[in-house]
């Protein structure tokens, strides 16, 4: 117990110290805040029915868990791996502590730093507890105690990632990937197979209490996404909750296991190079692989950009075999998409069904395209691979061409996963065919913004962590702050109002497009996103190009 307390008195006023977490609770504080002068009564007149009190509290509600979602996982992911590479984890375990007490006491440092951050939003919830409504126990008690069961969970997920992971940049791709199938990849077969009563309806209806949205909505009373009528009579906040807690406590034995010294001494087989081996299983290889890992590479082509070259050789995942396996992946992805879509339109409609596949893809590019772009430049300027990009003959305009297309040729094999479900929406109903080239050419230019943003953040750090961190921040600010205004609409923003921010999201240019509920009265919004969207990657590449260029500069 002593060691556990000597970790927490260690840990959590380190977490307290870092100059992030006074902006983080700054910007909780204010953007709470906020949110509810804009949803506070304007006249004299009492709201008897409570619906603006409810109205309040849902947007608090989804606030705060996307506040939990998008900050909790980064802290114990990045601090284990500092930990190691500093190695001072080496001297953690080497102390009388166990380790079990090293890691209980680091979960109740982040479970505090956590409940802290929960603790700011208290002032806006009692405004909005003051204008009636709503339960202290049942809304307000029960929604701190879901957030804090989901903080732990993704608290220990982060510390296993930790553990895993060895640089901080590819522990937030992990943990962020993780967190987003946790959260969203679970909910998204029972959208499509609900109503059903085979097997896979069934596994989908369980697969969906792994995720915290269920349990989330059926707390504030709102409509499930997808929802096809069907009265829900199952209680999704007290399954959530068990099986929160289980995959916690395997976690956490996972994670104890874990800590050992292997952490800083990872043997890694320097393999052999297939060209060396006999040429019987050289035979054999070729015949099992269309392409071999092992094989020896041929060099650069002439009319090929080296730098593109370089990125998907050294990347992780980057070398042709794991490409193939992405194409293998979204080829799998893309018949999933398009049974879904069959089986779907029979129940909602065509257009409910582009809904969900636009907001699940536009999803998956924002998880995705920064862990890629934001180690672009950032990676470089940390492993000290900038200065000999400098040393080659190589201009700056074919470095950054050759980054940028490493990178396009990636989300161009994610968006390919999605055609065939949109070809499916097409022979179901063909007047539909301009609106999908719409929403593809839509999806193409939220790819870009991703990509060029991630990029020129990337050119403005020399930690890839924090480009990558800084990446997400904006893309989630640019997407879903926009989606939150556009939550809003009409009390207390305007019409004329949630069109002007929509603008700048593609996104919601293809919702448009696609004429989902609550888009289709946005007259001209496509064209608009269209424009905005394209005048945001010109003004991004300039930026890049100029800052590329003055940072290849001799020192």
């Amino acid at each position: 117990m002593k060691g556990t307390i000597a970790i927490i008195e260690r840990e959590l006023p380190s977490l307290l110290r870092m100059k992030q977490t006074l902006w983080i609770f700054a910007i909780v504080a204010f953007t709470f805040s906020a949110t509810v002068l804009l949803k506070w009564p304007s006249t004299s007149t009492a709201d008897l029915s409570g619906v603006q009190a409810r109205a309040v509290f849902r947007g608090l509600a989804y606030a705060m868990f996307v506040t939990v979602v998008l900050v909790v996982p980064a802290f114990p992911a990045t601090g284990l791996i500092r930990e190691v590479r500093r190695r001072t984890m080496e001297l953690l375990l080497n102390s009388p502590l166990r380790r079990s007490e090293i890691f209980v006491g680091k979960l109740i440092a982040l479970v505090a730093f956590a409940l802290l951050l929960l603790a700011v939003t208290l002032p806006a919830m009692a405004c909005c507890y003051a204008m009636g409504a709503i339960s202290p126990t049942h809304d307000v008690l029960g929604l701190y105690t879901l957030l804090g069961v989901i903080c732990i969970e993704l608290i220990v997920l982060g510390l296993l990632v930790g553990t895993v992971a060895e640089t901080a940049e590819s522990g937030l791709r992990w943990v962020y990937g993780a967190t987003f199938t946790l959260t969203v990849i679970a909910v998204i077969p029972h959208i499509f197979l609900q109503g059903g009563e085979s097997i896979y309806a069934v596994v989908a209806s369980h697969m969906r209490t792994l995720s915290p949205i269920p349990a989330l909505l059926q707390l504030i009373g709102d409509e499930p996404p997808g929802a096809i009528g069907a009265i829900e009579s199952a209680d999704l906040i007290e399954r959530y909750v068990t099986s929160a807690l289980v995959l916690s406590l395997i976690g956490s034995l996972v994670c104890i296991q874990r800590l050992n010294y292997s952490l800083m001494d990872r043997s890694r087989s320097q393999g052999l190079i297939t060209d060396e081996r006999s040429a019987s299983l050289r035979a054999a290889r070729r015949v099992m692989y269309l392409v071999d890992p092992q094989k020896r590479k041929s060099g650069i082509s002439w009319f090929l950009n080296p730098v593109m070259v370089k990125e998907f050789r050294s990347r992780q995942f980057g070398r042709l075999h794991w490409l193939l396996r992405m194409v293998a992946g979204c080829a799998v992805l893309s018949l999933l998409l398009t049974l879904a879509t069959t089986m779907g339109t029979l129940d909602w409609g065509v257009e409910k069904v582009g809904g969900i596949m636009i907001v699940a893809q536009v999803g998956l590019i924002l998880v995705l395209t920064p862990g890629i772009s934001g180690a672009m430049i950032a990676g470089e300027m940390e492993s000290g691979g900038w200065n000999m990009l400098r040393a080659t003959p190589l201009s700056t305009r074919r470095v950054v061409t050759g980054k940028l297309m490493s990178v396009s040729i990636t989300l161009a094999l994610v968006l390919c996963a999605s055609l065939p479900g949109y070809g499916i929406i097409m022979v179901i109903k063909p007047v539909l065919q301009t609106q999908v080239a719409q929403v593809i050419v839509s999806l193409a230019l939220t790819a870009a913004v991703a990509m060029l943003v991630s990029a020129t953040v990337s050119s403005f750090f020399r930690s890839t962590a924090a480009a990558t961190t800084v990446s997400y921040g904006l893309l989630i600010f640019l997407y879903a702050g926009s989606m939150l205004v556009w939550v809003n609409r009409d009390s207390p923003f305007s019409h004329a109002v949630v069109q002007r921010v929509l603008s700048a999201n593609a996104m919601a240019g293809a919702l448009n497009a696609m004429e989902v509920d609550g888009f289709q009265v946005y007259d001209g919004l496509l064209g608009t996103t269209w424009v905005v969207s394209g005048v945001m990657c010109g003004v991004l590449l300039l930026v890049l190009s100029v800052r590329t260029w003055r940072i290849w500069e001799p020192d």
